[in-house]
């Protein structure tokens, strides 16, 4: 039998050149403070600046000689050829390729990818230096080998690292752009340009190589500016020791509820979700823990299975850190990525709200009771002072999103605060081997990151490119033209569809491409529209028959995966129904972005979102009770009790009420919210005066 193992000297590089990604990241997002500390060392070294005028300062900026060093290493470094775009692309081939096949038979295509792909990105790192010096972009012969190869490679490491689905529609969109002049008048948008085979390869190397689109367009671009500097600070609480911390804690909060250890589950996985955003990486970390204690606490496993990825889902949506759509909506609509953080909270409570009343009322009819005291221990005093550990990075990450726009530097002193916490308070995280650990994980993760987002990157271009978005566009166009809820609805089903099987980003970017020009058709304020497709594409993973955060818990689970993706449908239906609310009630994304002027006197005004004060306090108060309320009706008429067994016409009766009350309609939902408050207290008051036999 063979060896799987990987063989040590590819697992040293690899780490290597994992760290070496990290270190790429974090120096990234230092450029902002760095450039602050320089600026500010230079007025305060340089006699008389305040006298200087505004032109003299900023020819003494550049001769210091700390200007001239920061300015070279912006000109060369900060660039699409260096650490934006270029160096984390070819690290993060290197450190796929070399644990892409673990058996020792074929070390050796492992190496021969690796060689190629650092091969043919450096071809490009060439010419794009080339071209940022000012040269037209132009195709040259070796442009047709490389092109090819590093598509080749790109599409083969998803295969092999996130199965096929994604790479099959790649492929699928390649053959579109080559055939697509082929295709008969009658197929309507899919018919395309009439050019021949080397024309269409000569666009696309023009479109994908010569420039910073395709492969290297804006879903990598988004990531590598943005998001990879939060991965190394996950990866560094998680690695002091937080994340049995953060398992305990989350017992404590919630252990002694009905259904304790799945509340557990949901607390944890929100917590989780703060630092990671990531629906797969949650359920694999967290759900080794949570799932077997939900089961033995006598929660069926497919159940067990399906909490764990409900909840890992909503970390996606999950200030501060969220996940990556954030960053993408965030460069999509111009708007700053604190105002989308904001907009994030209620649902984010909302969908959290959704998924406990569901296990809520699920543990009552099964009869099962909180996790025994044994089991969720108290905090001793030393792990009380180490919660610090999540109080002061978290706390410094948020001040930094909100007080000032620049994402990169917000995350640069989170890590700071990450690791400079996880030292003092984590004395056995004191050690380089540790910290060297932490850096090499995040480097492989941020390494599976770059590989998919660069194939996304190559099917947003395809799209593109191939003048089918536009031709999409102009029919969600006059589909638009019709009943919102109809055009809304339209967009929910390709949100989810596209979503079985590809990553959210994907999914957001494909469905946002789509809509770019009917936006304004559509008549709703640009974030409310990019949030409604972000959580369509965040439920997609647990939208069955391809529900990827339920598949990946259902083996921890023992159960069948299907069967997981439906319960955890079921479990997350609020994250079905929170798009909607806000759209009709927009102040659930809108008014607390009143905290920036209440708190800071900053105006908020961006065409992005709606005018904040035609919200008030009034109309959130309303929605979060009515919200709360349906929930409560919907997720009992589910589950088929509340304090006792109810009848299936009271179980139809208390959907269709709590769907009613959602309304935005006011002659409708309150009448609807009185019935559903009635139904409610009549069964409290039948428990109340059911004597016990």
């Amino acid at each position: 039998m063979a060896d799987l193992t990987i063989h040590p000297v590819d697992r040293k590089v690899s780490n290597m050149v994992a760290v070496a990604l990290s270190l790429v990241a974090v120096i990234y997002a230092a450029s902002g403070p760095l450039n602050d500390f320089v600026t500010w060392f230079i007025q305060n070294t340089t006699e008389g600046w305040e006298e200087l005028s505004r032109r003299d300062q900023r020819f003494a900026m550049r001769e210091h000689w700390m200007g001239m060093a920061l300015g070279s290493f912006e000109q060369n470094f900060l660039r699409p050829t260096g650490l934006i775009i270029g160096i984390p692309i070819i690290l993060s081939f290197v450190v796929s390729a070399l644990k892409i096949h673990q058996s020792p038979a074929l070390r050796w295509l492992n190496w021969l990818m690796a060689l190629a792909a650092t091969a043919a990105f450096t071809i490009w790192i060439v010419k794009i230096f080339a071209s940022d010096a000012g040269a037209i972009p132009r195709i040259d012969r070796i442009d047709y080998i490389a092109f090819p190869v590093a598509a080749a490679i790109t599409l083969y490491m998803t295969y092999r690292m996130f199965g096929g689905f994604i790479v099959g529609f790649c492929l699928f969109w390649v053959a579109y752009f080559f055939l697509r002049g082929l295709l008969p008048d009658w197929t309507g948008i899919l018919a395309g340009s009439e050019a021949t085979f080397a024309q269409n390869l000569r666009q696309m190397l023009l479109n994908f190589w010569a420039q910073t689109g395709g492969m290297f367009g804006q879903p990598v671009q988004v990531v590598t500016a943005n998001v990879l500097v939060f991965i190394v600070f996950g990866a560094i609480l998680m690695a002091s020791g937080a994340g049995d911390l953060l398992m305990k804690i989350a017992n404590r909060i919630s252990g002694g509820l009905t259904g304790g250890a799945a509340h557990a589950a949901i607390a944890s996985s929100a917590l989780f979700g703060t630092l990671s955003g990531a629906a797969i990486s949650n359920v694999v970390s967290t759900g080794t823990m949570t799932i077997p204690v939900i089961k033995r606490s006598g929660f069926r496993p497919a159940f067990a299975g399906a909490v764990e990825a409900a909840a890992s889902t909503g970390g996606q949506i999950m200030p501060p850190v969220m996940g990556v759509v954030a960053f993408f909506v965030a460069g999509q609509i111009g708007l700053e990525y604190r105002y989308i953080v904001v907009a994030a909270i209620v649902p984010a409570i909302f969908y959290y709200l959704g998924t406990f009343l569901a296990v809520y009322f699920e543990a009552r009819r099964l009869g099962i009771g909180g996790l025994p005291r044994a089991e969720r221990p108290a905090l001793t005093r030393s792990e009380w002072v180490k919660c610090l550990v999540f109080v002061i990075p978290l706390g410094t990450l948020s001040y930094f999103l909100f007080s000032q726009p620049s994402v990169p530097k917000a995350g640069f002193y989170g890590i700071i605060a990450a690791l400079g916490s996880s030292l003092v308070l984590f004395p056995e995280f004191r050690s380089f081997g540790k910290v060297w650990r932490a850096m090499a994980d995040a480097g492989r993760m941020i390494a599976g990151m770059i590989v998919v987002v660069t194939a996304i990157g190559l099917i947003v271009g395809l799209i593109q490119s191939s003048g089918f978005a536009g031709r999409l566009s102009l029919l969600l166009a006059q589909i638009a033209t019709g009943a919102l809820p109809i055009v809304l609805l339209v967009v929910a089903f390709g949100a989810i569809i596209l979503g079985m099987g590809l990553p959210p980003g994907a999914t957001y970017f494909i469905i946002v491409i789509a809509l770019s020009s009917g936006i304004d058709t559509v008549g709703l304020a640009p974030l409310t529209l990019h949030l409604f497709v972000v959580v369509f594409a965040m439920m997609s993973t647990v939208t069955p028959p391809v529900a990827l955060a339920a598949f990946a818990a259902a083996p921890i689970a023992g159960a069948n995966p299907i069967r997981t993706g439906f319960e955890a449908a079921k479990i997350a239906l609020a994250g079905f129904l929170i798009p909607f609310v806000f759209v009709y009630h927009p102040a659930v994304l809108y008014k607390l972005q009143s905290l920036f002027v209440i708190l800071g006197g900053e105006e908020v005004d961006s065409r992005a979102m709606i005018d904040i004060t035609t919200v008030s306090w009034g109309d959130l108060g309303w929605i979060v009770m009515a919200f709360t309320l349906a929930m409560w009706l919907i997720s009992s008429g589910l589950a088929g009790f509340d304090r006792a067994h109810l009848t299936k016409l009271e179980r139809i009766l208390r959907v269709v009420i709590g769907f009613a009350a959602l309304a935005p309609n006011m002659l409708v939902a309150i009448p609807a919210a009185g019935l559903g408050v009635a139904l409610i207290l009549r069964e409290w008051v039948a428990s109340r005066n059911t004597v016990p036999a």
